[in-house]
């Protein structure tokens, strides 16, 4: 594993080790008075300062960024790397006690994202990618699987009734996780032939399309169209499949 790749996996593996300590004791932290979102939002901050803390031990001229606790610059910025954190992808899952929540680690280069770490808190699961190395899930290399459109499996997220129908008509099977991000890492791993995803965060959708693009996937819109960064959404298959997917629309 490279160096970078191992900080940006100990940061989110830090954040999500804290997440999960959060949830296996929820009952006794309530009972200090808290709600269970004010225990939630507190556990939040820990995370995100913890996976900070970690980066910034190994790295001392980077930005760091989150939406949990807000950005550190640096006093000796290198001028152009800057890492961002996000402890809770999936967080509408998170406050319900649902399962398909990720804690996010991704380090950018003049604004364009190199190496993710993304960590299931409740399994312990693990992915990593870096700009021209591929995806490893626990350290194995993963890639898209591919089969026909008709027998495949889509994990989608959106509200979209009309998206929705038309993916479940055209497809044998579909998954709905609550975490747009995780149709993503789904697909990489190889448990899903086809991820779709609306209104993701920036971060989600550049950490989906760099885990997409490294697990030998295409990527286009909900239609297969060209991808816009400031949208939100993203759809992504294996080539073979994706250009069925292109063609039957």
């Amino acid at each position: 594993m490279q160096p970078i790749v191992s900080i940006a996996l100990r940061a989110a593996q830090s954040a999500a080790d804290k997440i999960n300590y959060t949830i296996e004791n929820m009952d006794n932290l309530m009972d200090e008075g808290d709600s269970r979102e004010d225990v939630l939002k507190k556990a939040f901050d820990d995370a995100a300062w913890r996976a900070r803390k970690a980066i910034r031990n190994a790295h001392t001229k980077h930005h760091i960024d989150s939406p949990q606790i807000g950005m550190e610059e640096s006093r000796e910025w290198d001028g152009q790397s800057k890492w961002v954190i996000d402890v809770a992808a999936g967080i509408n899952n998170l406050l319900s006690g649902y399962p398909g929540f990720l804690v996010n680690v991704s380090l950018y280069t003049k604004d364009k994202i190199d190496v993710t770490a993304i960590v299931d808190p409740m399994t312990g699961d693990f992915m990593t990618a870096q700009r021209g190395r591929g995806v490893q899930l626990n350290e194995r290399r993963v890639r898209a699987n591919t089969t026909s459109i008709n027998a495949s499996t889509v994990a989608i997220h959106s509200t979209d009734i009309e998206l929705i129908t038309q993916w479940s008509q055209r497809t044998a099977e579909m998954r709905m996780t609550g975490c747009g991000l995780l149709n993503f890492v789904n697909l990489a791993a190889g448990r899903t032939h086809v991820a779709v995803a609306q209104n993701l965060t920036s971060a989600d959708m550049a950490t989906a399309m760099l885990i997409a693009q490294e697990s030998g996937a295409l990527t286009g819109n909900a239609k297969g169209g060209p991808v816009k960064m400031d949208s939100g959404e993203l759809m992504a298959a294996a080539p073979r499949l994706f250009k069925q997917i292109v063609a039957s629309n």
